[in-house]
């Protein structure tokens, strides 16, 4: 807003209309370049990403048994999303399910938070779900993890990474 008598003299006071011009213009390019290098480092760190979530699967998937048809269940204490498709439920300090739900399971890579379907605290599979804040997924099948088992293999893969970059300085 212009106020009575006073003269507007653009973003830049005391340059002419054309440098005016000309700093926008630099600002606006600088912007785009600054765009299109994060859009270059996100699809980077997402790959990042999803290696590890694949190497992360694989070891849970590696610590699972065989598929039960149903665990008790009174809560959740923890959950880590492995994918698009699958999650460990913590139930108790050792106690953990991998659930393999439908695809795709919406935002469940990404929730917050999630709940799961219960009757007569037991969850089923092929009948309960996982929910999300965007939907909810049916469990395909659940499988009991070996939490010592699971614990000693993450524990060597921080010691192979920890190898590798000893070994790159």
């Amino acid at each position: 807003m212009r106020a009575a008598g006073v003269a507007f003299d653009g973003p830049f006071p005391g340059r002419s209309n054309k440098e005016q011009k000309m700093t926008s213009m630099f600002r606006i390019t600088a912007l785009a370049a600054s765009v299109f290098a994060l859009a270059g480092c996100s699809s980077l760190g997402s790959t990042a990403a999803t290696e590890r979530e694949a190497a992360s699967l694989a070891r849970y998937e590696a610590a699972a048994g065989e598929p039960v048809g149903s665990f008790r269940f009174f809560r959740i204490n923890g959950y880590t999303a492995l994918g698009d498709n699958a999650v460990a439920v913590w139930t108790g300090a050792r106690q953990a399910y991998l659930l393999t739900v439908e695809d795709p399971c919406p935002e469940l890579r990404w929730s917050l938070s999630i709940g799961v379907t219960s009757s007569m605290s037991r969850v089923y599979a092929d009948f309960d779900r996982v929910q999300t804040r965007d939907g909810s997924c049916r469990i395909r099948s659940i499988r009991p993890i070996d939490v010592a088992a699971l614990r000693e293999s993450e524990k060597a893969a921080r010691q192979a990474k920890v190898e590798v970059v000893e070994r790159e300085s």
